[in-house]
């Protein structure tokens, strides 16, 4: 008899703090109302808020659990509001949100829109540069199982406003079927 892991219980981040420290692609929109912005689901933004942040910030989604946070103008661009701009920093880090715990993957509909799809984002210089190497390959499985397992697929399922829309520049690893059979209903 094959004995299978569970699921992690938490999402290691396979990329060096340095590295993302440095980088300038994570945390700036070039929109206020980027779709990319990122999403809490109820359980995560009141978590947030009762570490004191401003409960205005959360703009609801239409699954009716989830909310967006508000963007904030900063230069010539919009950050997220729990960003610190001049270091780099995630002033939330240790409560940050499932979306973005999952960066630079993507939960998002497959560009027909008939499954919903894991992906990496090409614009991440971290993965785009290491996608082949095989730490980041077994990572990749990771994240299918932890995104899979039942808990985090329940709690996908529950604020799927967390899927995207297609993007191009999200490379696809994997056809999530549970949440494609979820979600069939709520995106035609």
């Amino acid at each position: 008899m094959e004995i299978l892991n569970p699921a992690p219980s938490t999402l290691y981040q396979i990329i060096p703090p340095e590295v993302c420290f440095s980088c300038d692609v994570c945390c700036r929109f070039l929109e206020a109302d980027s779709p990319l912005a990122p999403i809490f689901t109820e359980t995560e933004g009141k978590k947030v808020v009762a570490h004191g942040a401003d409960p205005s910030l959360f703009q609801p989604q239409t699954d009716g659990s989830s909310a967006q946070i508000q963007l904030k103008p900063h230069n010539d661009f919009y950050i997220c509001p729990f960003f610190d701009p001049e270091t780099s920093h995630c002033t939330i880090y240790p409560m940050r949100p499932l979306d973005c715990q999952l960066y630079p993957f993507a939960l998002m509909f497959s560009e027909d829109g008939r499954e919903v799809v894991l992906g990496v984002d090409t614009l991440c210089p971290f993965g785009e540069a290491h996608f082949e190497s095989a730490a980041f390959q077994r990572h990749i499985r990771d994240v299918i199982d932890f995104v899979e397992s039942e808990a985090v697929t329940a709690q996908i399922i529950a604020n799927w406003s967390l899927i995207g829309d297609y993007q191009d520049t999200v490379k696809i690893v994997h056809t999530l079927t549970q949440l494609t059979d979820a979600t069939s209903a709520t995106h035609p």
